[in-house]
């Protein structure tokens, strides 16, 4: 189970979106702190999370998104757009950071 919490306020995105994708964290060895921000929106903790863990959402254009994990050892995150692999790290608390430049 995890528990979701909303902090710091952000302006939504305008304009058309530009596709989706998925941020995932996988690996690790114990229950994991993920916090999450897309579209420059506020950042959403989620606690006691068991791995895998997943997110889809939707891009737009020249906005960043990011996953960061504590806990848990080393640990993936990625974030992929479509068949691409936009940011990818292994390694103790990692953080991955994507924005569509197009």
């Amino acid at each position: 189970m995890s528990a979701a919490s909303e902090t710091s306020a952000a302006a939504q995105p305008t304009g058309a979106s530009v596709g989706t994708a998925t941020m995932e964290v996988t690996g690790g060895s114990a229950p994991v702190t993920i916090r999450y921000r897309i579209n420059g929106g506020p950042e959403t903790t989620e606690t006691s999370v068991t791995l895998p863990w997943s997110k889809d959402y939707t891009v737009y254009n020249e906005v960043p998104s990011s996953v960061s994990v504590t806990g848990g050892g080393e640990v993936t995150c990625t974030i992929m757009m479509g068949r691409s692999l936009v940011s990818y790290k292994t390694e103790t608390n990692p953080t991955c950071e994507f924005a569509y430049y197009g």
